[in-house]
């Protein structure tokens, strides 16, 4: 890994973090310690981000299951947590891809031409 991708990756560990944590304090009142929090947060980003983001749903379901919380508010904590995080993770992506085209940062540079882009758009 570069230094880059750990930056990366640390960014969207920390904003899981406060994904998960805004929505447990929200939905169920419920404190846990902030290196619980932080646990379950590098699972679900390695899960999300690397396996495949619907499992991360599921991890983070389990989990929160697994902690006492009832149905309705495992559910809506780990919906609100993966969708801000999910969210997050599109804008921290395109501002990072920005600077990285600006000052041609290698490894967040854009390096589609146009009519790769229009392929990959009219493909999906």
């Amino acid at each position: 890994m570069q230094l880059v991708d750990i930056i990366i990756y640390t960014i969207f560990v920390v904003l899981y973090y406060l994904f998960l944590k805004t929505a447990l304090e929200v939905f169920t009142y419920k404190e846990l310690k902030s290196y619980s929090i932080l646990a379950i947060s590098i699972v679900g980003v390695g899960v999300s981000l690397g396996i495949d983001l619907f499992l991360g749903v599921l991890v983070l379901f389990t989990v929160l299951k697994l902690l006492r919380l009832n149905l309705k508010e495992a559910l809506l904590v780990t919906f609100a947590a993966e969708f801000g995080f999910l969210l997050g993770v599109v804008v921290v992506m395109f501002i990072l891809t920005t600077a990285g085209t600006i000052f041609g940062i290698k490894g967040l540079e854009f390096n589609m031409t146009w009519e790769e882009l229009f392929h990959y758009i009219a493909s999906s």
